[in-house]
């Protein structure tokens, strides 16, 4: 058998990296973050607690790039071109893939909205890069709304964020017992982007 290649080697560090990841995202939103250890959370990856440092730092740097993928996820579906500038298609297409993500991938999304709920998280999380991602969606969102004349686009800003926001929530409190039907969620998201296009 030959020798790993570098680029082999990133991608089983990265598919490591991300193992782990789910695995601390499922044992915060169960246990809450502020009771999970270090070797719990090693336990849960299926990891020695030596080799989930030589990933993680910490479990503040862990909870930290759960949530920068999380939101990386979100930007990437907000400003696909990364100019900057968000168009009306791009909103409207947006508005789609975050409701369809949603409802494809539940779970993570209820995992990812359970863990940063949490009571201690936010506070750890000021110093990290999120903050900028909210003030690049904020103020994309505020000219979007700004050129297309609306009112007040400080509120449209609050209104879209919180109908988005809202649903993950909603997920969380409904889940698993109650399952909200797809055409209910599609009607949703109809709603929301009509009242924006």
């Amino acid at each position: 058998m030959s020798p790993r290649t570098q680029e082999q080697f990133e991608e089983l560090r990265q598919s490591r990296r991300q193992q782990i990841m789910d695995a601390a995202l499922e044992l915060f939103s169960i246990e809450g973050y502020g009771h999970c250890t270090i070797s719990n959370l090693a336990k849960h990856a299926g990891i020695s607690k030596g080799l989930m440092y030589n990933y993680f730092n910490s479990k503040e740097e862990l909870l930290a790039a759960i949530i920068e993928h999380g939101l990386n996820v979100m930007m990437d579906l907000f400003d696909p071109d990364h100019d900057g500038v968000l168009k009306s298609e791009e909103l409207v297409e947006f508005i789609r893939k975050v409701f369809s993500a949603m409802r494809s991938n539940q779970e993570f999304w209820i995992l990812f909205f359970s863990v940063i709920l949490q009571p201690g998280v936010r506070e750890l999380l000021k110093e990290k890069p999120i903050f900028e991602y909210m003030e690049q969606f904020t103020s994309m969102l505020m000219e979007y709304f700004e050129k297309r004349g609306f009112e007040d686009p400080y509120l449209e800003v609050i209104t879209l964020s919180a109908l988005i926001e809202g649903l993950g929530v909603l997920l969380i409190y409904t889940y698993p017992t109650v399952r909200i039907p797809d055409e209910i969620l599609q009607k949703f998201e109809e709603r929301v982007i009509e009242m924006y296009r």
